[in-house]
């Protein structure tokens, strides 16, 4: 026992600081409680938000949260063990600190944004947004960035502050359908009544189209060469809206042929004036 007690208050010497066996079982030990903190934690978060139905962005940061929390408390505990003075390392960090920070304004700024768009819920995880007119799903948001996926597969790591730093439309959140519009010329002459008949034939056809929602043609315009007719719908995704618009204009196409309406190219009158 003796023995036990001797090797327990042998120790060493780093700078002004001394060590015992004792104090390095005790700093295991605070670690290893922390490992558990984190294991029973995480048991109780998972079942906590499945319960809630929390989406999957904030409970990727909850778990930050907390992680960050229990090391911080066992790392803090540890050097009190060990006869560190929190003050001084403090005070000694201090100036560290303040040059750190100011190297990396940018990186706090996209953390901060980070936890503005989890808990405020703005942007979430599988929402379809349209960033610089590009369309894409978010993936993940992580501490410091969100990962989308664009509609060619592409993934794109893009930093937090780019999303509180400028507008992000949200197809997602909000109301659930998109307007969809395809505008047609037809040539001067047709039967503006049966166009608009046709237009709105094309668009029912399409399975995507709500069939809840009232079709609208509108007669646009007296253009150059053609009457311009604009359709417009709904749509529940926009997804895949360049597809869906492809279809409509193959089955408007189908439809002009067969009641022989006829969309005119670009056409110019050129006067010849004979010189004497």
């Amino acid at each position: 026992m003796s023995g036990l007690r001797t090797f327990l208050e042998s120790g060493f010497t780093i700078g002004k600081y001394s060590f015992t066996a004792l104090d390095v079982f005790v700093v295991l030990g605070i670690f290893a409680l922390a490992q558990v903190m984190l294991w029973l934690g995480r048991l109780f978060l998972n079942r906590s938000m499945l319960r809630r139905r929390v989406d999957q962005g904030k409970q990727f940061m909850i778990r930050r949260i907390w992680r960050t929390l229990v090391y911080l408390v066992a790392g803090m505990s540890a050097l009190s063990t060990i006869g560190v003075e929190m003050k001084v390392l403090f005070a000694g960090s201090a100036a560290l600190l303040v040059g750190v920070g100011i190297g990396l304004q940018g990186f706090f700024n996209d953390v901060v944004s980070g936890f503005v768009l989890l808990f405020e819920g703005g942007v979430r995880v599988g929402d379809e947004l349209e960033i610089e007119g590009s369309l894409v799903r978010v993936e993940r948001i992580d501490l410091r960035s969100t990962r989308v996926i664009t509609r060619s597969g592409d993934l794109i790591v893009l930093p937090n502050g780019m999303f509180a730093g400028q507008s992000v439309r949200n197809f997602t959140q909000g109301r659930d359908r998109t307007r969809l519009d395809v505008r047609v010329g037809v040539a001067y002459g047709s039967d503006t009544v049966l166009v608009s008949d046709l237009l709105v034939q094309a668009m029912r056809a399409q399975p995507e189209v709500a069939d809840n929602e009232e079709i609208v043609v509108i007669f646009e315009d007296f253009g150059d060469s053609a009457l311009v007719f604009e359709v417009r719908s709904w749509i529940r995704s926009p997804w895949t809206i360049d597809r869906i618009k492809s279809d409509i204009r193959f089955r408007i196409d189908a439809l002009f042929r067969e009641h022989g309406v006829v969309v005119p190219f670009p056409q110019r009158d050129v006067h010849l004036i004979p010189q004497s």
